[in-house]
């Protein structure tokens, strides 16, 4: 399978969001698959299930799944407009792609799928949540590189008790963040091929 890839740098959620919406349509019109990268300015965003709450930064309702998360820069995301058969093996892709990655970073990253995420121990490094539209996926993963965390620990992650979110940086993991998008598509040609 081969993809375009997007590079939007860095915008507001919302702009990005109304992209990938776009992108979205031209793939289902023209059967291709997108990777869209970007990151955004600070913003929480909280999916369909969830109640939006106050805090110092805006909020916004999203259609993924999910509970809710923190996005900020230094947080590259990747947006997966991919067609999609089976969203489980599409899942496993996803996963095997950026576990790969991380392994090769450190050994202490594993991925949960019961909290869908990639941790160091009960610090949350990297959040994951789709949802499928016309036989195409939507949203993707976030990658906490060197994001404030600060802000995103006003939250829990995902609402899980005991854990806090965490970034490569943090973790004395010193990948630059444009060697770190490379790593990633490398892998996605590999797993998605």
């Amino acid at each position: 399978m081969s993809f375009k890839i997007i590079d939007l740098g860095i915008l507001d959620y919302l702009e990005g969001y109304k992209e990938m919406r776009n992108i979205h349509s031209k793939a289902v019109e023209s059967g291709e698959n997108y990777l869209i990268l970007c990151q955004h300015y600070d913003v929480y965003t909280v999916g369909e299930n969830e109640k939006e709450e106050n805090f110092p930064v805006p909020v916004v309702k999203t259609d993924r799944g999910g509970s809710i998360t923190f996005h900020g820069i230094g947080q590259p995301i990747f947006y997966f407009v991919f067609r999609v058969n089976s969203p489980k093996i599409f899942y496993r892709k996803v996963v095997k792609s950026f576990d790969e990655v991380f392994k090769s970073l450190s050994d202490k990253i594993y991925h949960d799928f019961k909290n869908p995420g990639f941790y160091i121990e009960k610090r949350k490094l990297a959040s994951l949540g789709f949802r499928y539209s016309k036989g195409y996926s939507l949203h993707g993963v976030a990658v906490n590189h060197s994001v404030n965390l600060e802000k995103f620990n006003l939250i829990k992650p995902c609402n899980l008790d005991g854990y806090t979110a965490t970034s490569l940086i943090a973790e004395g993991i010193n990948i630059d963040i444009d060697n770190l998008k490379n790593e990633v598509i490398k892998k996605l040609y590999k797993n998605f091929s």
